[in-house]
């Protein structure tokens, strides 16, 4: 599926036919459909389509004036003046089920008041985000999108092709990781993980790989702990990005385990499966410093991604061991499966000895405990900085892709202190588990640091169809991150030190 720009859309070449319209906007359908249908059922149309609320959409099969089939569909975008980024892209996913059968070329009108020029590309980033399908390993393709190409035209703005190629490149980011997130686990392993990263190289990113040798050097014995009991290596992946040195560095750490077992403190086998996607974090980093590449963003970002699986053998990490993390913190390892917050220590500590960024963000599939608080709408967000936090949310608001920031309080730390070691890698009571999660990599952020924490666990698959993704892996923070580091890239410009 192509998706065309133009000035001018030839109604008579179109099999289907898109209005997308403001609620007060009835002018606007009659204006585009008079060359195409007659007036009769141009009237028709616009007493249908009198309370049009957003993302409803109504379609009609009516004969053109030069005696073809032709079918209408009219998108409601909302009152005029209130749609965004986030409502039009989400309005374009609509529009995408609304043709995804069609096996036609769709022309596209929009009287959308807000934005003028990008609400084309939104429309259409919204329609290829939606579009995204993985049949890699079904031996018959049938493909639902039987849709030729679609043709964009804005009504009284140029189309803006600046941000439609921005949101291009952020697309193929997500779309990175959706793939990543979706493939087995017997193939996306920590090798085939360094082999993508390693495949960033020729986009200008500078790939640092950290070996078992490498770490053990470095005392990185949280992360090794939890790679034992896998015959696949682990590794510690740095991913540089930096085409403007004055900009404040930005740090991205992701949890990157490619099968997670459980460990000796083994999951349930109902839905072991799923945790293939327990690496979702570190694809998403690696998502992001592809679209930044891909945008040539004048920026200053650095991803480092821990990646290995968490699996059982003879040598595998015990319930009741004490590991030395690199930051010479003691951990009681007192149960295997909590073993994300083990990887991200160890993660955090070597990003801020070796980066010393201004700002580091961390992401990760971290407990389901976050799926219990805040369901599949909301990834949690924990900061220890206010400004940070309200940055990361307005940039979820404006993608929609949205957080809700949960406490970092101090009454809190006792449910991670340890009686044989400095602290342990689970809380003590039952509740508060994304919380105590959190707390724990509170512990290896200096204070020195804007440090954020997003739990993504319930909100990198999903069980059925969202506006811009359908059932299964969504790509969650590749657009929210490209936003806020495009925010910071514009507004600050002091040395990283």
């Amino acid at each position: 599926m192509e998706v065309i720009f133009s000035e001018t859309i030839r109604g008579d070449d179109l099999d289907v036919v898109i209005v997308v319209v403001s609620d007060d906007a009835l002018h606007f359908i009659a204006d585009k459909l008079r060359s195409l249908i007659d007036e009769k059922s141009v009237e028709y149309i616009q007493t249908a389509c009198k309370e049009l609320s957003y993302n409803k959409i109504k379609k009609f099969g009516l004969i053109s004036l030069d005696g073809k089939y032709i079918e209408i569909i009219v998108a409601g975008a909302g009152k005029r003046g209130t749609s965004s980024r986030a409502s039009i892209e989400k309005l374009g996913g609509y529009i995408y089920d609304a043709i995804k059968s069609k096996g036609a070329k769709v022309g596209i009108y929009n009287d959308v008041e807000s934005e003028l020029d990008r609400v084309a590309a939104y429309l259409a980033s919204g329609i290829a985000l939606k579009s995204w399908v993985f049949d890699k390993y079904k031996t018959s393709k049938v493909s639902e999108n039987k849709v030729t190409n679609i043709e964009c035209q804005s009504c009284c703005a140029p189309i803006n092709q600046e941000e439609f190629a921005k949101l291009t490149a952020i697309r193929d980011g997500a779309f990175l990781v959706r793939e990543m997130v979706t493939e087995p686990a017997n193939i996306m392993n920590p090798d085939k993980i360094l082999e993508i990263s390693l495949s960033l190289k020729k986009l200008g990113i500078k790939v640092t790989v950290l070996k078992k040798r490498d770490m053990e050097k470095l005392g990185m014995n949280a992360i090794l702990g939890v790679g034992r009991g896998s015959d696949n290596p682990t590794y510690l992946i740095a991913l540089e990005y930096c085409t403007d040195r004055t900009k404040d560095r930005i740090a991205l750490v992701g949890k990157g385990l490619t099968f997670d077992a459980g460990g000796i403190c083994i999951k349930p086998s109902n839905k072991m499966g799923d945790m293939k996607g327990d690496m979702t974090g570190a694809a998403v980093v690696i998502g992001v410093l592809k679209s930044l590449a891909l945008q040539k963003m004048k920026t200053n970002v650095v991803g480092v991604i821990g990646v290995t699986e968490n699996m059982i053998s003879g040598g595998a990490q015990r319930p009741g061991d004490v590991v030395v993390s690199m930051s010479k913190k003691t951990i009681e390892v007192d149960n295997t499966d909590a073993e994300g917050r083990l990887v991200l220590a160890d993660a955090i500590w070597y990003t801020h000895k070796k980066y010393r960024p201004k700002i580091m963000i961390d992401l990760a599939t971290l407990t389901g405990a976050i799926q219990v608080a805040l369901g599949h709408e909301f990834a949690g967000l924990f900061a220890n900085d206010d400004d940070l936090a309200k940055d990361l949310d307005s940039s979820g608001t404006s993608v929609g892709e949205k957080l809700w920031r949960l406490p970092l309080h101090p009454s809190y730390e006792k449910d991670i202190k340890s009686d044989i070691a400095d602290i342990k890698n689970v809380g003590s009571g039952r509740g508060a588990g994304s919380i105590t999660a959190a707390m724990f990599l509170k512990e290896f952020v200096p204070d020195t640091i804007k440090w954020a924490h997003i739990d993504i666990a319930a909100t990198e698959w999903d069980a059925k169809d969202r506006a811009l993704s359908k059932r299964g892996a969504t790509g969650f923070g590749v657009r929210l991150l490209n936003d806020f580091i495009e925010r910071r890239s514009e507004s600050r410009g002091e040395t990283s030190s």
